[in-house]
């Protein structure tokens, strides 16, 4: 087959190279000629990948069978625009706008019962009284944000202020240290400019964009991870998820739950998911979602016709399930045999680099840390970013946490890997 694949950074690389072992041709159009799956690929096609039209005509000449997804955020829609310019399986450009515009999304559930709470638009022309807000709320970005310019509003006075932040005046942070201090206070000065540095960094609220606000949803949350085939939702896996506290919510680690841990979170998932799909028109599609659960009332946070980047769908889910998605998906739209259901599940625990507030004094090597583990946990993978005298400010967005790194573990049970999190943790020295 000519399989097309639209955005080729480095989560990319992992689906081309499977497309390669399975015979297929593999076209990428990303505008950037270095991007990682440019150099996988048997043809790279230099375009902005928002230029639908300009997408939809270079692929024409190609004889494309089929537009693989993978982790893409609001340029989701320039795919669905393609699957319907050329006819082929998968989700259509109306789908796409559901998945990336978070407006549009919440009232399409909520006028079918599938999400509670409020949602309304935020932009230059449409005011919103902070008086008329259930309280706590979540104001970000419509279309996608990857964590940025997210925040958690505990009252109006919290909304007036931002709203005067976002359209009004700018209060500019000072930056100067004074020399004639101590040591210690130096020290006390370079992190709060370094913590005000990063913090403006993450919260890039541009006024000419469009915002949300809606009700904070209470509950536990979870990452969702399966596959439409046709219009059927195959669930693949189930993640728990572990939430810095507000204002960022920015998740630092996602712990597998094995089949028949919890039979009830699982059937009021697929129920759900069920439902999503026939209403939202997902098919022939990856699909990962966020919901968040209390008792028997569950609502989807965010929801996308792609799969999980973060080093889930190509990492994560393979050596938890013993499937690899992005292959059983391809032989599944090549007509072959396939299998989306897990055959060998093993407790693991995806877990981000997660320290705060410090400088980076020492970083053990992955050797000594797997050596370390005790008895039945294995270190599965290890990608620590961390450089010596690197300051770690708060994790207020998704780049503040990925930009550290990452560690996969496996074990007998959730006791021995929280147990494994922890000695890892020590064997860094942060100050």
């Amino acid at each position: 087959m000519n399989i097309a694949v639209i955005g080729a950074d480095a989560e990319s690389v992992h689906a081309i190279r499977i497309m390669h072992r399975l015979g297929h041709r593999v076209i990428v159009v990303d505008q950037n000629k270095n991007a990682a799956g440019a150099k996988e690929a048997d043809l790279h096609i230099s375009i902005d990948i928002s230029h639908e039209d300009e997408v939809i005509s270079a692929l024409k000449k190609e004889n494309i069978d089929y537009v693989f997804t993978t982790p893409i955020g609001r340029h989701l829609n320039t795919i669905g625009a393609v699957n319907d310019a050329l006819g082929l399986p998968g989700i259509g450009r109306d789908t796409a706008v559901l998945c990336t515009d978070k407006y549009a999304f919440h009232n399409r559930l909520r006028n079918v019962k599938l999400r509670s709470g409020h949602c309304y638009l935020v932009n230059s022309s449409t005011p919103v009284n902070p008086g008329q807000i259930s309280y706590p709320a979540v104001f970000k970005p419509r279309y996608g944000s990857h964590g940025r310019s997210v925040h958690y509003l505990e009252n109006a006075d919290e909304f007036a202020t931002l709203l005067d932040d976002i359209w009004g005046m700018h209060e500019e942070y000072d930056y100067s240290i004074d020399s004639n201090v101590s040591a210690q206070e130096f020290a006390r000065d370079v992190k709060q400019a370094m913590e005000q540095h990063q913090k403006k960094a993450s919260l890039e609220d541009d006024p000419n964009d469009d915002y949300i606000i809606e009700d904070a949803i209470v509950g536990t949350e979870y990452a969702v991870d399966g596959v439409v085939e046709g219009c059927n939702f195959e669930m693949m896996l189930i993640r728990r998820k572990e939430l810095t506290p507000p204002p960022y919510r920015q998740a630092l680690s996602y712990m597998v739950m094995m089949p028949g841990e919890d039979a009830r979170i699982e059937k009021v998932i697929r129920e759900y998911m069920g439902r999503i799909c026939e209403v939202l028109g997902f098919k022939d599609c990856f699909l990962h979602t966020d919901v968040c659960i209390l008792g028997h009332q569950i609502n989807a946070i965010e929801m996308s016709a792609s799969p999980a980047g973060r080093h889930v769908y190509d990492e994560l889910i393979p050596m938890a399930t013993g499937i690899d998605p992005t292959e059983q998906l391809l032989r599944y739209i090549a007509g072959e045999a396939h299998c989306f259901q897990p055959l060998n599940m093993k407790r693991m625990l995806l877990q981000y680099f997660d320290a705060e507030h410090c400088f980076v004094h020492g970083i053990p090597e992955k050797d000594e840390v797997a050596a370390l583990l005790p008895e039945g946990v294995r270190l599965r993978s290890w990608e620590c970013k961390m450089k010596l005298l690197d300051y770690l400010g708060s994790i207020n967005d998704e780049k503040s946490l990925l930009d550290r790194g990452y560690f996969i573990i496996e074990g007998k049970n959730e006791r021995l890997l929280d147990e494994a999190v922890d000695i890892i943790r020590n064997s860094f020295d942060f100050k």
